[in-house]
C-alpha cells in the first residue's frame, strides 16, 4: 500500500499515466510495427511512421514537461511511502514515484529514511546470507558479511 507524501500528488501521476498511455498507444500499435519489420510498408511510408513516431514521443514528453513544471511551482512531494512487511517487522519508506519528479525537500526525505532502511536489512540479515556479484572473479557470486555490505553501499 502507498500513500503521496502530498495529496495532490495522486491526481498528478494519474494525469502523467493516462498521458503516456494515449502518448504511446498508437505509436507503438504492434501491427504496423511488425508491417515495418517485415518490409511492407513503401521506405515512403515507412519515413512518414518514424517521423509520426517522434511528432508523438516529443508531444508527449512535453505534456509531462508541463504536468512537472506545475508540480515543481507548486511545490508538490514527487515521494510516495510504501509499507514493507517482513516476518512480523514493518517499515515504511519513501520512493520517488515513477510518474513524478523531485522537488526542493523531497531529497532530504529519501536521505533521512536511509537509516531506517539500513536498520531494517541490519535486522534481517543478521540471520540471512548476503551475496554480491563481482563480475571478475571466477565464481562470479560471494558470500559476504553485513559489515562488508554495509562499508560497500557507504562508499557508494
Amino acid at each position: 500500500m502507498t500513500r503521496f507524501q502530498d495529496p495532490r500528488a495522486a491526481e498528478l501521476a494519474q494525469q502523467i499515466d493516462q498521458i503516456n498511455v494515449i502518448g504511446w498507444e498508437s505509436v507503438c500499435n504492434l501491427a504496423l510495427q511488425q508491417h515495418v519489420v517485415k518490409g511492407e510498408l513503401s521506405p515512403v511510408e515507412t519515413v512518414l511512421h518514424f517521423d509520426m513516431f517522434l511528432t508523438r514521443s516529443k508531444d508527449t514528453a512535453d505534456k509531462r514537461q508541463t504536468i512537472w513544471a506545475e508540480q515543481i511551482s507548486q511545490g508538490i512531494s514527487g515521494i510516495e511511502w510504501y509499507t514493507v512487511k517482513y516476518g512480523g517487522f514493518t517499515v515504511e519508506l519513501p520512493r520517488l514515484c515513477e510518474e513524478l519528479t523531485l522537488v526542493p525537500g523531497d531529497k532530504e526525505i529519501l536521505t533521512c529514511s536511509k537509516p531506517v532502511a539500513l536498520d531494517f536489512l541490519t535486522h534481517w540479515n543478521m540471520v540471512f546470507k548476503l551475496w554480491r556479484y563481482d563480475r571478475e572473479t571466477e565464481s562470479r557470486w560471494l558470500s559476504s558479511q553485513w559489515s562488508q555490505f554495509y562499508t560497500e553501499y557507504m562508499s557508494r
